[in-house]
């Protein structure tokens, strides 16, 4: 297994993956491949991205992709996507993709990084246990039309 970055001709595996991992609990969500794909490409495309994929062999198994942002006086990284197959959960996989990820973002002088998750989920205690922290005292809001 090894950890290289996302390109755009891992989109098709990468959209199939997202599928596979966010369509069932505790997420339930309803993406098809092309939705995925869609979104997936939005992020790729946009302005400071930067992703990660674990790989083993030709198969991608998982990946961690968001945008860097200058916010005020430092560099910011916002995490979108963070996903493992589960056939390969419970394996490490996530810990040495985030890891990896967040020292590489640490070494080009990134400040930290901003991402949400259920709070009860195996995500949420993933990152607490990696040193992340719940803010408390913020909120996460979503304004439906």
């Amino acid at each position: 297994m090894e950890i290289r970055k996302i390109s755009k001709s891992d989109l098709e595996d990468l959209a199939r993956l997202m599928v596979e991992v966010f369509n069932t609990p505790p997420w339930n969500d309803t993406w098809t491949e092309e939705t995925a794909s869609e979104s997936l490409l939005s992020l790729i495309d946009a302005p400071g991205f930067y992703g990660n994929v674990m790989v083993d062999g030709d198969n991608i198994i998982g990946a961690i992709m968001g945008n860097k942002r200058l916010y005020s006086t430092e560099t910011t990284y916002y995490l979108y996507e963070f996903f493992v197959s589960d056939k390969y959960r419970g394996k490490g996989v996530s810990k040495k993709l985030y890891e990896k990820t967040m020292s590489e973002l640490k070494e080009e002088g990134v400040s930290g990084a901003f991402f949400t998750t259920i709070r009860n989920s195996a995500a949420y205690k993933f990152y607490i246990k990696e040193g992340a922290w719940d803010l408390e005292d913020s909120a996460c809001f979503y304004h439906k039309f």
